[in-house]
């Protein structure tokens, strides 16, 4: 399968994972908001908090990874799909455990420093395994090609 053809494949997966998101946003926005006209402002914070982020997240990753392990059957290349798939579920878990902390103790907003190099890491670690990705598989199609994708890189 060529590079277009895989960008092809994972812009169709990004726009129905995309159209997921949009529907679970809605649905924890809806329960947020009802839940804060009727006095449960804190539990509304928590569940819009602790929810929205991670679980949009999680569904567009998903299908990302899903999408890319279709592609190529080779063991290297599946364990660093997988690798990132984990990177990016540890990065969301380390979200949670820090709007958590800042939500039962807002004191502790020098937290804050360390989520921030924990991202810095993550993002580092996840741009390095799509390089990697790169290299196992000519035709994989890295974050950068995505994005060049999506404003008509294919087109020429």
């Amino acid at each position: 399968m060529t590079q277009r053809e895989r960008f092809n494949h994972l812009f169709e997966s990004g726009k129905r994972s995309t159209r997921q998101a949009i529907i679970l946003f809605a649905l924890i926005t809806g329960i947020s908001v009802t839940l804060m006209m009727i006095g449960e402002r804190r539990l509304a914070e928590f569940i819009w908090f602790l929810l929205v982020f991670p679980s949009v997240g999680l569904v567009k990753i998903g299908a990302r990874t899903n999408t890319l392990l279709r592609f190529n059957q080779s063991a290297e290349y599946k364990r660093l799909v997988r690798l990132e798939w984990w990177t990016a579920f540890g990065l969301i878990g380390a979200y949670v455990v820090l709007i958590l902390t800042l939500l039962l103790n807002p004191e502790l907003i020098s937290v804050t420093v360390v989520a921030t190099g924990t991202y810095g890491i993550g993002i580092i670690a996840s741009s390095r395994l799509d390089q990697r990705l790169g290299k196992v598989d000519p035709e994989h199609v890295t974050h950068k090609v995505y994005a060049r994708g999506k404003v008509g890189y294919f087109n020429s």
